[in-house]
């Protein structure tokens, strides 16, 4: 037979890890010390559902110091990378596809355009896209 005080501490332990998993996805920056004088801050993406529990991350443009714009990366079942879709409705990164009609809804909600027929489309720019990120 079973030990019931065993049982309960062990569900007790899971709890507490679902707990933790559920706060981790919640952080809008974490802040590292790198030394006793200052600290750098991390900011990662905002987790929001779409057609799946959370596979949108909608990224702010703090990883291009200030040269892109705020960017969801869209992902399948299987965790992978759909397609990247700046705020403006362009594709983002080279990428390009069409948005399930959930993740497009979800998107404009948090005030991103998306065409009317869910198309993310990536366009080349040349010259410009070099002047933006080589300081041309």
């Amino acid at each position: 037979m079973e030990n019931p005080v065993k049982t309960t501490l062990a569900k007790l332990r899971q709890l507490d890890a679902a707990a933790a998993a559920r706060a981790l996805q919640q952080l809008d920056g974490i802040f590292i010390e790198t030394d006793a004088r200052g600290f750098q801050v991390l900011c990662e993406g905002k987790l929001v559902s779409g057609r799946f529990q959370n596979n949108i991350r909608i990224d702010r443009s703090t990883h291009t110091r200030g040269a892109g714009m705020t960017h969801a990366h869209v992902h399948g079942r299987k965790g992978d990378e759909y397609v990247i879709v700046n705020l403006d409705g362009s594709g983002s990164h080279g990428t390009k596809g069409k948005l399930h009609p959930a993740d497009a809804e979800r998107l404009r909600a948090q005030g991103f355009t998306i065409r009317d027929d869910l198309i993310v489309e990536w366009i080349e720019t040349g010259f410009l896209w070099s002047a933006l990120f080589e300081g041309r």
